[in-house]
């Protein structure tokens, strides 16, 4: 049996910046420095390093950036609101849990984001285990993060699928033993996984 290991972002739920950008700042001439001030720079990735809450996030965004608080909150709403499934994924998790597959899950992530898709979505209850970076303190494609979910469950990389919308991250996970599908679409990925012996 073969164990099923999903990234979350573009996989299972939404995930585009640019899009939270627009709505919230709504200045197309600055969005492209808005996007590389907030999502490139050293706040959003500690954050989802667990370095920072989401709260202190929002004061440095204000301090740093001008951004006034009001709207920095807004724009941490937002981040979480944009979330919606992505077509087909959460369908494809179902059938796979309920086929029998162990589930689980390795992801860069914010804790505060976590703690909102656990209380607006029922996937992460199918997860038999997760790796999160804000948890662990470390990003994909470093090893560390495959490993300890690996270590953790004791489960066999040979064994075990990962599926991720970047191509890096799929191969960070075939560093390690792991077999990997680079996910497009869940359709694709059904077909994907049909290849590799899972069938549902």
């Amino acid at each position: 049996m073969k164990n099923i290991v999903f990234d979350i972002g573009n996989v299972l739920v939404k995930w585009s910046p640019q899009s939270i950008i627009a709505k919230v700042f709504n200045d197309g001439q600055n969005a492209e420095k808005m996007f590389l001030d907030i999502f490139k720079a050293p706040t959003w990735y500690d954050l989802n390093l667990g370095k920072i809450t989401e709260n202190e996030a929002i004061h440095i965004y204000n301090q740093q950036l001008g951004i006034p608080l009001h709207q920095a909150e807004e724009f941490m709403h937002e981040v979480k609101e944009s979330l919606t499934p992505v077509e087909g994924s959460f369908e494809l998790l179902d059938e796979l849990e309920q086929a029998g597959f162990p589930i689980y899950s390795i992801t860069d992530n914010v804790r505060e984001i976590i703690s909102f898709l656990k209380t607006k979505y029922t996937f992460i209850d199918k997860f038999r285990g997760m790796a999160v970076s804000a948890e662990l303190g470390v990003l994909k494609p470093d090893e560390k993060i495959y490993r300890y979910l690996l270590e953790q469950y004791n489960l066999c990389p040979e064994d075990s699928i990962f599926l991720d919308d970047i191509l890096s991250n799929v191969e960070g996970a075939r560093n390690v033993g792991m077999q990997g599908i680079h996910f497009t679409t869940a359709a694709a990925c059904r077909e994907d996984l049909k290849k590799m012996g899972v069938n549902v």
